[in-house]
């Protein structure tokens, strides 16, 4: 999982990319009802219900949300969120927007 989060940084320090600029969404995800805009917690609970598992981030800090251990977001003005999930030989990124209501949407995936 480490080497699809070392790919996040790279793509992201390659050129600032924005969360709607992330690419669409998988076909397993649109299926079971994943949508861009809907609350990370129900994708994450469809996700789950589906098969995928979460996966930690390489941060050994302390989680960002406590809820959700593995999203991790960055620094900055016009930092993003994260979450990885996996399935078999499967695996994405999802990328969040937090609200000022400190909750999370998704944006697309890596």
């Amino acid at each position: 999982m480490k080497s699809m989060f070392l790919a996040v940084v790279l793509l992201l320090s390659a050129g600032h990319v924005h969360a709607a600029d992330a690419p669409s969404l998988p076909a397993a995800w649109t299926q079971i009802g994943i949508t861009v805009g809907m609350p990370y917690a129900q994708a994450k609970a469809l996700l789950l219900k589906a098969g995928w598992l979460a996966s930690a981030p390489d941060n050994e800090g302390t989680p960002v949300f406590a809820a959700d251990p593995e999203v991790d977001c960055g620094q900055g003005w016009d930092a993003i969120c994260s979450a990885g999930f996996h399935r078999g030989n499967e695996a994405y990124g999802l990328v969040l927007t937090p609200t000022d209501d400190d909750k999370l949407l998704v944006q697309g995936v890596f």
